[in-house]
Formats: C-alpha cells, sequence, structure tokens
C-alpha cells in the first residue's frame, strides 16, 4: 500500500455568492494547482477543505486570504493512502484504527495524488503519526494475491457444485 502525507487547507467562508469562486480564482493566481477539493457546512459558514501543489503556494495564498479577513483557515496534517480496487479496503483501514484506538476525523476519495497510483483515500487522524505507522507497518493484501484468492474459491464452488450467485 502506497502512502503520503499532505497538508489540507480547511478555509471556513460566509454563506454568500461568490466566496468559493474568490478562493479558487486566488489559488489560480498563485499558481496553485488544486488536486482535491470538498466543500462542506458548518453551522452557518462553509468549510472548504484543498489540496494542491506547490504545498508552499497554498500555504502563502491561504495566509493572504487571513490578511484579507477571510477564514478561519486551518491547515492540518492527512494521509493519503492508495485504495487498491478491493471491496472493504476502507472498512479494513477503519479496522486497524479502531483496534488501535485512533479515531479517524474525516476521510474522502479523491482520483489521485502525487506519488500514489489509482485512487487515494485522504484520512485526517487524531494521532497522525501513530497512525502512518501502523500504516506503514501493516501486512495488506496486494491485488495478485487476492485475484489467486478469488480463483481458488471460484474452483472450490465449481467443484462442490455450487452457483457463483
Amino acid at each position: 500500500m502506497q502512502r503520503i502525507q499532505m497538508s489540507e487547507f480547511s478555509v471556513y467562508l460566509q454563506q454568500r455568492p461568490g466566496e468559493l469562486a474568490g478562493v479558487l480564482d486566488a489559488a489560480k493566481a498563485a499558481g496553485v494547482r488544486i488536486s482535491s477539493i470538498s466543500t462542506t457546512e458548518y453551522q452557518d459558514r462553509g468549510c472548504v477543505r484543498l489540496l494542491g501543489t506547490p504545498e508552499q503556494s497554498l500555504r502563502l495564498m491561504c495566509e493572504s486570504l487571513v490578511d484579507a479577513g477571510i477564514g478561519p483557515i486551518v491547515e492540518a496534517p492527512v494521509v493519503g493512502v492508495s485504495v487498491e480496487n478491493r471491496p472493504g479496503m476502507i472498512r479494513d483501514l477503519s479496522v486497524l484504527m479502531a483496534d488501535n484506538r485512533i479515531n479517524i476525523r474525516y476521510c474522502y476519495l479523491i482520483p489521485s495524488a502525487d506519488g500514489i497510483d489509482g485512487t487515494v483515500c485522504v484520512l485526517r487522524f487524531d494521532e497522525h503519526d501513530r497512525a502512518m505507522d501502523l500504516i506503514d507497518a501493516a501486512d495488506w493484501p496486494i491485488a495478485e494475491q487476492l485475484d489467486e484468492l478469488d480463483a481458488d474459491l471460484d474452483s472450490d464452488s465449481e467443484s462442490a457444485g455450487e452457483s457463483a450467485a
């Protein structure tokens, strides 16, 4: 499993037309390539979570927004984890964290991230460093092992006269 540490910027905005457009215009003007955007509503405000590169340019852009009276803006470490195309992958990751008493504050999927092949699950943990250590140490099945297991299960079902349904 591949993983990458990133900085996510949560920008809290007023609920007014043009607020999101203003943030994205500022990112464009700063030369930031937004790789992920997630919006949610929080009480009477909107929360926009941004991942982008170059990260330092995104950080400086957020600082300029604060100087202009927009915000608050919170920078937080998040982890991007490759999500293998198999049922239960995110569940397995959630169980690993629960078994080790680490809270997942939130997660969401993005199509890709620099340094990771394929779909990425972005997660924010209460105990970021411990969570990363657990992810690194986990013995995750790889796609080839899963294909072999599926083939073995299919042949066992056929030989026993069972249907795949």
